[in-house]
């Protein structure tokens, strides 16, 4: 079973985007079909019969209602109002990228989406992720009591995903992380029964699951964060 802290997993690839100097964006709809590969040919997984169940993808969601709440901060702003804008059509451009990808992603096979609102922090300015780890670890503790899955691959190295990957363990569960060691915590390393850091895959690898953008050659990643 693979779940998929979708913007920890991103922030991995934007972070391995800096170092070699090109922008990558993930295809999900081919990166279940290469950790299964990936693990396939790992000494510790060779001789056995791997088969993929599900993909459970976690992310915020862009909705109405969010953006209604940020043009309503705009509207009774007195200042700022530049900074608000930007973000208004910031997220308006996400939802509609994100809404595309959604009705795309449901033809995937065994590939779930798990949503959560995002929230717009008024005082902060800022729109915020809440709860989408929380679900992850939810979810991972409930499919080990229930005996759903052997193997769990984690695309995330959040720290609060910790307690839930130690009582997997603890079920006799083999807990898989890939992630950039970057923004992988240590912890996470420590208690996986295995981690892969994506900054040691080859181009080739990459390629398997990844693509370069290769629109505006002024394209910063970090504008994409």
């Amino acid at each position: 079973m693979i779940l998929i802290d979708a913007k920890n997993f991103e922030q991995g690839i934007f972070s391995l985007s800096e170092t070699r100097k090109e922008f990558r964006f993930i295809d999900f709809y081919k990166i279940s079909n290469f950790i299964v590969q990936y693990l396939k040919n790992n000494f510790q997984y060779r001789e056995c019969e791997l088969e993929h169940l599900r993909t459970y993808f976690y992310t915020g969601e862009f909705t109405d209602k969010l953006i209604e709440k940020i043009q309503r901060t705009l509207d009774k702003s007195n200042k700022n109002k530049e900074t608000i804008e930007k973000i208004l059509e910031k997220a308006k451009k996400n939802r509609e990228k994100q809404a595309k990808f959604f009705k795309i992603a449901r033809d995937y096979y065994f590939f779930e989406i798990r949503a959560k609102p995002l929230q717009f922090s008024q005082s902060d300015l800022k729109i915020l992720q809440k709860g989408v780890d929380v679900q992850l670890a939810t979810d991972l503790v409930d499919f080990t009591h229930k005996d759903v899955f052997d193997v769990a691959v984690i695309l995330s190295g959040d720290i609060d995903l910790l307690e839930s990957i130690k009582i997997a363990k603890n079920y006799g569960k083999h807990v898989i992380i890939f992630g950039n060691e970057e923004v992988t915590a240590e912890e996470m390393k420590k208690y996986a029964d295995l981690f892969i850091d994506i900054n040691r895959f080859t181009k080739e690898q990459l390629d398997k699951f990844t693509h370069i953008y290769i629109g505006d050659k002024n394209y910063n990643v970090k504008d994409e964060k």
